[in-house]
């Protein structure tokens, strides 16, 4: 008996529930970078390659699920790989001056401490985490500050809100009377993007749960703190906050990545979940939110004092 091929098998999956059959050409193309951007990775040769963990698995699905909806659309390849559908983002560029460093620092740490949960990375310019490292001088972000059209894409976020895009026909509500509050009936909605959005402006600080060349490249960063010590860190992050503003409530705790088009409303936390075109990213978060709701947050600097013990600071034009 002739085995299917798996792209075959993936692309009977799509066609027999065709979630992205609502989505507007444009809105298939972001979906096609979304998950393009997920799919590889440089290696420690400064090579590109494919995905290949647990995760690889889910991106080539769901990336084979994306071309089937080219072919669906548009017919067979190359319709609808219209010119510039790259831009806007970042691919990694194993000849990228920086990968060529960034690749480097595998050479210089020992891998033992690179194990997977046990370690944190905060990547940035030296003349910052310099800082951060001999006194633990780190500014914390208001939420609000990401949307910033001057970020790139590998950072700028709406972090006051996260969104869904479910296929109409999965999508319903149950309407209730207002004034007896009893159900009126169930009705589908008519657009298809749901929205939750925080009643409040708070504080980020971001860190990543792994060491990649890529995401020097993404963040733009000369250097990076390796986190020895996770625990011991959050601890002391999360106490020297508190104490430059008391009142306030914090948290560390890893991000969570969604997919729009296949996740539940109900199942969304705004302040611990983020957009799946994020998820190679692996971040890792500081989070503090406000006794009461606030707006208008600027940006605040605190001081842990000497990390030299929890952390490895490496610099690439050291190396």
């Amino acid at each position: 008996m002739q085995m299917m091929a798996r792209h075959e098998f993936w692309r009977m999956q799509y066609r027999k529930r065709r979630y992205m059959e609502h989505l507007s050409d444009d809105e298939l193309y972001q979906r096609f970078r979304d998950v393009f951007i997920n799919l590889f990775i440089i290696t420690e040769e400064n090579k590109i390659s494919p995905l290949i963990d647990a995760n690889g698995h889910y991106w080539m699905v769901t990336w084979t699920h994306v071309l089937e909806e080219f072919v669906t659309r548009f017919g067979p390849y190359p319709a609808g790989f219209k010119t510039g559908l790259t831009d806007g983002f970042i691919i990694p560029r194993p000849d990228n001056p920086l990968s060529i460093k960034a690749v480097e620092v595998f050479k210089h740490v020992d891998k033992s401490i690179l194990k997977p949960g046990s370690y944190l990375v905060k990547y940035g310019k030296t003349k910052y985490l310099r800082q951060t490292y001999e006194r633990g001088i780190i500014r914390i972000a208001p939420a609000a500050s990401y949307d910033d059209p001057s970020h790139n894409p590998a950072i700028r976020d709406k972090e006051l809100e996260v969104y869904i895009q479910p296929h109409p026909s999965e999508m319903k509500f149950t309407a209730h009377d207002g004034k007896t509050g009893k159900p009126k009936g169930v009705f589908n909605p008519i657009g298809n993007l749901v929205r939750i959005t925080s009643k409040t402006n708070y504080y980020i600080y971001c860190l990543s749960a792994i060491l990649a060349p890529r995401l020097f490249l993404d963040f733009d960063a000369d250097s990076c703190l390796i986190i020895i010590k996770p625990k011991e860190f959050v601890v002391k992050l999360l106490k020297a906050f508190i104490d430059k503003l008391s009142g306030w409530s914090g948290a560390g705790m890893p991000v969570k990545y969604f997919d729009p088009l296949n996740t539940n409303i109900r199942s969304l936390d705004i302040y611990t979940q983020k957009h799946f075109k994020f998820s190679y990213q692996k971040e890792y978060r500081g989070i503090w939110l406000p006794p009461s709701t606030v707006n208008e947050l600027d940006p605040i600097i605190i001081e842990m004092g000497s990390l030299e013990d929890q952390c490895k600071f490496i610099e690439l034009n050291k190396i």
